[in-house]
């Protein structure tokens, strides 16, 4: 961005010591073809090409044309014998009939359009120069262009480093479908969202930005391939501290580790590393439900059972003796903070410590055997539930290494199935990394599968990052696979091994050329039906948070 900005001329905008100046088309031939335009400028000069265009109504045009017509059929049989009146009259009419021949017979579109070129220069002399030069070849192919007055503010707006609202049409040419062709004989997208995150850069050095949560798009669901080194973890640290900055909730399942770094510089909260979670604790999502202790002991029954049978009715009669022992029952102010004893004005469930952990539970056990299964449950499966809640709650960013995890699709499945009840409407993103150690499992898979079925109901997204996409198709004939790209709006390719690359241009119809040539922290970025090839570039601030001497492509 500038530092300074003059607009105290009317003709031109000085950004820093950069003057820009604008030619606005005034008048275009219905025959010109796109290429007679560009090929007039000099390829040596920096400047843009914007085209706005507007789809109009035809019969408002039409019934606009019509009464042009008679009036100008007026004025010709009515005007003194001046040539030149007549021919102005006479050319206008004819113009206005050709129209609308071409939408009465032809049945083409009508549309209004703005053609306006912008150039930029540090030389205001050799600017003007060539702004001159380039008038009179747009002049000689019948083209009228006039430089823009700044005091008008579409042009003003236009010509800004970054505007992100949309601009008016800054002229009225109607043109038709075939005219409309012959100028603009390409379709591009340009993603730039208002709300969204910056993503990268084109070849042209133009950004893209996307909100994924738009409206616009069919879901806010990402798939990120590509092998080791080529830059897509680094991508997706940056995607993380970007939307960090738009307080949005992020939740990393985490399989290598690699996240923990970035976790802790943005004051995030770890899961399974040396924090814990205890199961027997109450918490609000609890307390909404009437007899919410025996209903919170039928759902810790459930959670470990799911690891190894137990005797339900002995631990469930343990459970409640164990919490009787700390006071708390199936009244709701059994588990309410007081002080000085008297309760909060607003309810407030009591402090972490407050509550009973599997540990204590062990001590209650007097049977053996159930005993020895809890013990070697909390050594193992369950040792990440097993003591005092120690993690900062309410946060918007959290790392859970599933590094001991992965392999136990029931712990996977209550992981997600805990993450889906916690989020509604909160515009919640939740990243799955190295994927493809998730597909060992086709219950793990399943899981997966049935978050992206649920997953655009919660205004949420799912962002799956991975290098070994052909492990996916391992199971029903590939029916997992196909649900993750099919309901991924989002596709960003980067750098893959010729397998891999092979794997992905088969099912998603791309070139595989254009993923082998990508260069690392290059993406090809697939919406839409559009591809677009942006460079990862961090700024100053965000290489500070990324270690990059973790990542092979410094």
């Amino acid at each position: 961005m500038p530092t300074i900005i003059d607009n105290t001329n009317f003709r031109y905008i000085k950004l820093n010591e950069k003057y820009i100046i604008s030619l606005s088309v005034k008048f275009l031939p219905s025959t010109i073809f796109f290429l007679d335009i560009i090929k007039e400028i000099p390829q040596n000069l920096n400047y843009d090409f914007s085209i706005y265009i507007s789809k109009q109504d035809p019969i408002k045009v039409l019934n606009s044309l019509t009464y042009n017509i008679g009036v100008v059929s007026s004025e010709i049989s009515t005007v003194n014998k001046n040539q030149r009146n007549i021919d102005v009259l006479s050319i206008t009419k004819d113009e206005s009939s050709n129209l609308r021949k071409k939408i009465q017979v032809e049945n083409q579109e009508i549309y209004l359009i703005s053609l306006l070129f912008t150039f930029y220069s540090y030389d205001f002399n050799q600017l003007l120069k060539n702004i001159f030069s380039i008038k009179a070849k747009f002049f000689s192919k019948g083209i009228s262009v006039e430089i823009t007055n700044f005091r008008h503010l579409e042009f003003y707006l236009s010509n800004l480093p970054l505007t992100l609202k949309n601009i008016e049409l800054l002229n009225d040419i109607y043109i038709t479908t075939d005219a409309l062709a012959n100028i603009f004989p390409f379709y591009t997208t340009n993603f730039i969202d208002q709300d969204g995150v910056l993503i990268g850069y084109t070849n042209e050095n133009k950004i893209c930005m996307l909100d994924i949560f738009s409206p616009k798009y069919e879901n806010a669901n990402i798939c990120i391939f590509g092998s080791s080194g080529s830059g897509k973890s680094y991508f997706t640290k940056l995607f993380i501290i970007r939307n960090f900055f738009l307080n949005r909730k992020q939740i990393i399942l985490d399989i290598e580790g690699e996240y923990l770094n970035l976790c802790n510089r943005l004051f995030g909260t770890s899961l399974f590393y040396d924090t814990y979670i205890n199961i027997l604790e109450i918490t609000n999502n609890d307390i909404k439900q009437d007899s919410f202790l025996d209903k919170k002991i039928e759902k810790v029954l459930f959670f470990i059972n799911g690891f190894h049978e137990i005797d339900m009715k002995y631990f469930r009669q343990k459970l409640h003796e164990l919490y009787s022992s700390f006071n708390i029952s199936n009244d709701i102010m059994s588990v309410a903070k007081l002080e000085d004893e008297n309760i909060y004005l607003e309810f407030e469930i009591k402090s972490s410590d407050s509550f009973p952990t599997l540990k204590d539970l062990v001590n209650y056990l007097d049977d053996t055997e159930q005993r020895e299964i809890l013990i070697k449950l909390i050594q193992n499966e369950l040792k990440f539930f097993s003591k005092k809640t120690n993690i900062k709650k309410d946060n918007k960013l959290y790392v859970l290494n599933m590094s001991e995890i992965v392999n136990n699709s029931f712990l996977v499945s209550m992981i997600f199935n805990y993450i889906m009840t916690s989020i509604y409407d909160t515009k919640t993103i939740i990243y799955i990394d190295e994927l493809w150690k998730f597909a060992y499992e086709e219950k793990t898979l399943e899981v997966i599968f049935n978050v992206y079925k649920t997953i655009r109901k919660r205004n949420a997204s799912i962002v799956t990052i991975t290098q070994e996409i052909t492990d996916f198709y391992r199971y029903k004939n590939g029916i997992y696979a196909n649900t993750i790209l099919n309901n991924s709006n989002f596709k960003f390719l980067f750098k893959s091994s010729y397998s891999e690359v092979k794997k992905i241009s088969d099912n998603l119809s791309v070139d595989y050329n254009s993923i082998l040539s990508l260069k690392k922290t290059e993406t090809l970025l697939l919406i839409d039906k559009n591809n677009v090839k942006l460079k990862i570039t961090p700024n100053e601030f965000e290489r500070g948070i990324v270690n990059e001497n973790d990542i092979g492509n410094k």
